[in-house]
C-alpha cells in the first residue's frame, strides 16, 4: 500500500489522536491475572531515548510493568524515527521480527509511536495488518487510557521502577522546531517549538540526581532557541538554574542552531561549574549555495564567526562537533570540496556524517535527488577518512595533559571507561577507579576515537 506524503496531523502540526484497529478486527484480550508487561524499543535521536524513559515512567504510573524482555512481554511499543529513509526501513524490519512473536500467544499487541506515527498516522494500520495501535509520543494519554480500560482488573496502582545505575540522562527542555530547513521533516512530526518552564526542568534534573544521575544533557531539536514560557528566560539562564542543583556534576546540551548560538551561551559554558567544554553546532555544508538550498539562513562566514567567538570565550580546549550532509540536491564537486575545506580549517572533534535522503513532504523533496548513491557513498567515505586524520591529530595533543573522567563502567577485560568533559572516550587501567567516580587523570596515549589515561592517584 502506498502511504500518503504526510498524515493530516503532520501537515497541520497537530497532535496525532490514538488510532487503533477497528473493533471487528481486534483480537480478544485474555485475562492475564497480572499487570501487562511492556517491551520498549527505540531508534533515532537522543530525544527518542528520552521519550523511551518518559514512556516507561508513564506505563509504571498506570500499573504496567515497563522495560521487560520481549519474550516475557504482552505489548511491544516501537518508538520510531523518520529523519532518514534508512531509519524507517529499520523500523519496518523490526516490525517484521515482531509478527511471529505476536502470533505466538493470543492477546499480544504491537503499538507504533514516535515520528513515523505522526508522519503516516492511521494509514500504518492498513499497511501493517499486525499493528494494533498508533499514538503520538507527545500525548500518550489516549493509549494509556485504552490499556487501563482493557486491563482494569489487573492494574493495581503504580508500579515502582527498579533502581537505575545510569550516571547520565537526557532531559528534554523543549520540543519541535520552527526553522523549516528544506530537507528536514522534524517540524512536521514534532510540531512547532514548545519550551518547558525552568522550574519543571530543574525539578526533573533534581529527581534524576537523587536517583544517582551525575550528568544531564538538556535536549531540544533547536535547544538554543529555548524560551521559558513563564519568565522568558533563555538557554543560558536555564543552564544557570540547572547548574545550581546539588549533586549534579556535569551539564551538556543538544542540538543547537548556528543562528541562535550567542555570546551569553558561550559565557555560560565557560563560567558554570557543571557546564562541559563542548559545543555541538551543526553546519550541514561548507558552501553558501548549498546552505541556501537547505534554507539554513546563515553563511559559511557567519558560521566561522560563531566558532571563533565560542573558542575565544570558552578556550581552545573546547571540543567542537557538527553534522554534515553530503550529496544534497544539486551538490557539485566544487561545493563538496568547500565542505571538506571547512572541515580541515575548523578541525572538528566529531563529525556526524550522513548521505542525503529525501523525506516526503519537505521542500527539498520537490527537488531532484540527482546525486547517485555510489557518489554519495564516495563523498561520505572520503570525509570519514579526512575526519579520522583530523581527530587523530587533535587527540594526540591531549597526551601528557590532565583530563577529568567520569567513570561509566567496566569492560569485560576489567579496564574502566568513561568520558572527559570534552566528551572524549577515555580508558583507565584495571582497578584504578570505580563506576560513578569523577577522577583526574593524565593522558598517556591517544587514538582517533579514544584516549588512554592513568588516574593521578596511581601516577603519584
Amino acid at each position: 500500500m502506498q502511504l500518503p506524503v504526510l498524515s493530516p496531523s503532520a501537515r497541520g502540526f497537530r497532535v496525532l489522536p490514538l488510532a487503533e484497529r477497528p473493533p471487528h478486527q481486534q483480537r480478544l484480550v485474555p485475562a492475564l491475572g497480572r499487570p501487562p508487561r511492556v517491551h520498549l524499543w527505540h531508534i533515532g535521536c537522543q530525544m527518542n531515548e528520552a521519550d523511551r524513559e518518559e514512556l516507561a515512567a508513564r506505563f509504571a504510573e498506570i500499573g504496567c510493568i515497563p522495560e521487560t524482555p520481549l519474550d516475557d512481554s504482552d505489548i511491544a511499543v516501537l518508538i520510531t524515527c523518520t529523519v532518514r529513509a534508512s531509519a524507517e526501513q529499520k523500523v519496518y524490519g523490526k516490525f517484521r521480527e515482531l509478527i511471529p512473536w505476536k502470533r505466538a500467544r493470543g492477546g499480544r499487541a504491537i503499538a507504533v509511536t514516535g515520528c513515523m506515527a505522526v508522519e503516516h498516522g492511521a494509514d500504518l494500520l492498513a499497511r501493517l495488518p499486525d499493528l494494533d495501535y498508533v499514538f503520538d509520543v507527545r500525548d500518550p494519554d489516549g493509549f494509556l487510557a485504552k490499556l487501563q480500560a482493557l486491563h482494569a482488573g489487573a492494574l493495581d496502582g503504580p508500579m515502582l521502577l527498579p533502581a537505575s545505575d545510569r550516571l547520565s540522562a537526557y532531559v528534554p527542555v523543549m520540543g519541535g522546531c520552527n526553522e523549516m530547513c528544506s530537507y528536514c521533516i522534524v517540524p512536521f512530526v514534532r510540531g512547532r517549538e514548545v519550551s518547558r518552564p525552568v522550574t519543571d526542568v530543574v525539578g526533573h534534573v533534581s529527581r534524576l540526581v537523587r536517583s544517582g544521575v551525575r550528568e544531564v544533557t538538556l535536549l531540544g531539536q533547536n535547544v538554543n532557541s529555548y524560551e521559558d514560557p513563564v519568565g522568558g528566560h533563555r538557554l543560558p539562564q536555564l543552564m544557570e538554574a540547572v547548574d545550581s542543583v546539588e549533586g549534579l556534576q556535569r551539564l551538556r546540551f543538544l542540538t543547537s542552531h548556528p543562528r541562535n548560538a550567542v555570546v551569553d551561551l558561550f559565557a555560560a559554558i565557560r563560567d558554570l561549574r557543571t557546564a562541559c567544554e563542548q559545543l555541538h553546532l551543526p553546519v550541514q555544508s561548507g558552501d553558501d549555495a548549498v546552505l541556501r538550498r537547505m534554507r539554513r539562513l546563515y553563511t559559511v562566514a557567519e558560521y566561522r564567526e560563531k566558532i571563533a567567538g565560542a573558542r575565544a570565550t570558552v578556550g581552545r580546549r573546547m571540543s567542537l562537533s557538527t553534522d554534515i550532509i553530503v550529496g544534497f540536491c544539486g551538490e557539485t564537486e566544487a561545493e563538496f570540496e568547500s565542505t571538506e575545506a571547512l572541515m580541515r580549517e575548523l578541525r572538528f572533534d566529531t563529525v556526524h556524517l550522513a548521505a542525503y535522503s529525501p523525506r516526503p513532504g519537505t521542500a527539498a523533496s520537490r527537488r531532484a535527488d540527482d546525486i547517485p548513491l555510489p557518489e554519495k557513498k564516495r563523498r561520505l567515505n572520503h570525509l570519514l577518512d579526512v575526519q579520522r586524520q583530523i581527530v587523530a591529530d587533535l587527540n594526540a595533543g591531549y597526551v601528557g595533559t590532565r583530563v577529568e573522567v567520569l567513570v561509566e563502567g567496566e569492560a569485560n577485560d576489567g579496564r574502566l571507561y568513561g568520558r572527559t568533559r570534552e566528551n572524549k572516550v577515555a580508558w583507565l587501567p584495571v582497578g584504578s577507579a570505580r563506576a560513578g567516580e569523577l577522577c583526574q587523570a593524565t593522558v598517556t596515549a591517544a587514538a582517533p576515537w579514544q584516549l588512554q589515561a592513568t588516574p593521578l592517584s596511581i601516577a603519584a
